[in-house]
């Protein structure tokens, strides 16, 4: 998506590919739309191994447009794919979900008031793909698409065809933009450029959205590390009308409660909770859940805003392989979040180490789960169970002065949520 360039000095979005599987797996990068970029990678991975591929800044979108500018990603065996935006002081970085796991039915977020513009951007998978977007009913919202203006409740309709890519930008809020379609999508979704809480540092948001057929009922939170009481946002959006939310957690120490209605599908409720705050968060109807880390305060915390899809708690998988993107200037402090059943603690292992001995667990009120943080290296890295049957969650976390970048490290995506809204 788009993102701000300073300096005049544009950095080349990246791609990164890896495995765990134990065999060689072969993997082919292209992109037939972009004129003259030329890009066609053969190449294999395995596991522990990682491969770079550098994109041309054609392929970054621009304003709202209907473009073709998606890349295509084929391997003959499972991979882990995650794509990096970034700019100097500006990044973000959003796992890839696979084309089996895509969906009909999305609903959009970003943060607002944003710094830069709110954004979402489709992409085609199929050809004479019908694409309806509907969007939210907020005040003096607009988007113009060629040539034409559309304003809050209003219906965008648009055909898609393979590797097509559709951004729309605002500088009002989009969470809430519905999106339906006749063949599935793949949705991003985000903000250019944005201060989250207070400071003058902004950055890139992004995040691939899951299809409302993966939304859960169960969620379970972890504190952004080292913030120093800094706290996080959330958002919380419905999926269907008259939603009941209930959170509980522990507070440094402290029970705490707060109960949240959503009245109408698409709605959603943005909180400020503690750096603290251990939470378990249900709802009665599936929900979505974004985690946003706060613009840096200084005075040695460095850090800024980040989006991060916090997995439902059905969705977690079994292990998780990454590796740590690079920072503009150097490398990040590089943080793996983690939540697991408080019985299967001592068996998580990270590159097949058992976690340090002063390893800190936090209980998640309500649930039988506990939550916590390590500091790892810069590199790639596999994080396991040495029972291969338990799941557990994994969010990576990387901070550096004035950029940070979130995303969960995996999930199952199974088609949890049964009901549908499509208009």
């Amino acid at each position: 998506m788009e993102n701000e360039v300073i300096h005049g000095n544009d950095i080349n979005p990246e791609i990164y590919i890896t495995t765990s599987k134990k065999k060689i797996v072969h993997v082919n990068v292209s992109a037939s739309g972009v004129p003259n970029s030329q890009l066609y990678k053969t190449f294999s991975v395995i596991h522990g191994q990682t491969q770079l591929v550098k994109l041309n800044i054609s392929f970054r979108l621009h304003n709202t447009e209907l473009t073709k500018k998606a890349v295509l990603i084929q391997a003959d065996d499972e991979i882990v794919v995650y794509a990096v935006n970034r700019e100097e002081k500006s990044d973000d970085v959003y796992l890839a979900l696979p084309i089996d796991a895509l969906g009909k039915e999305y609903y959009t977020a970003s943060y607002h008031p944003a710094t830069h513009y709110c954004l979402f951007a489709i992409i085609g998978v199929y050809d004479e793909t019908n694409v309806s977007i509907h969007l939210p009913q907020i005040h003096h919202l607009s988007v113009t698409l060629n040539g034409y203006t559309y304003h809050r409740s209003h219906w965008i309709n648009v055909t898609l065809d393979r590797l097509s890519t559709l951004e729309v930008r605002s500088k009002h809020d989009l969470t809430g933009s519905h999106i339906v379609s006749s063949k599935p999508i793949g949705v991003l979704s985000g903000n250019k450029k944005t201060t989250i809480g207070h400071g003058s540092t902004h950055d890139h948001l992004v995040e691939m959205l899951l299809p409302l057929s993966s939304w859960g009922n169960n969620f379970a939170t972890v504190p952004i590390p080292d913030r120093h009481g800094i706290g996080d946002m959330f958002r919380l959006i419905a999926s269907e009308d008259n939603t009941h939310i209930h959170v509980s957690g522990i507070n440094s120490g402290k029970p705490f409660q707060d109960h949240i209605k959503l009245s109408k599908a698409g709605h959603y409720v943005q909180k400020h909770y503690s750096s603290g705050l251990y939470s378990h968060i249900i709802a009665d109807k599936a929900i979505s859940v974004f985690q946003f880390s706060l613009t840096q305060k200084g005075h040695g915390d460095y850090a800024d805003p980040s989006m991060i899809t916090v997995i439902p708690i059905e969705q977690y998988a079994f292990e998780y392989t990454f590796t740590t993107p690079e920072y503009s200037h150097g490398n990040y402090s590089n943080y793996f979040m983690f939540i697991i059943d408080s019985s299967q603690k001592n068996g998580l292992r990270i590159d097949n180490r058992s976690l340090a001995g002063d390893q800190v667990y936090h209980k998640i009120p309500e649930t039988h789960l506990v939550g916590g943080y390590m500091k790892i290296s810069v590199g790639t890295h596999s994080v396991t169970h040495t029972d291969p049957t338990t799941v557990f969650g994994g969010i990576l976390f990387d901070k550096a002065n004035a950029e940070s970048y979130g995303f969960p490290v995996g999930l199952l995506l199974k088609p949890i949520n049964t009901v549908s809204t499509c208009i």
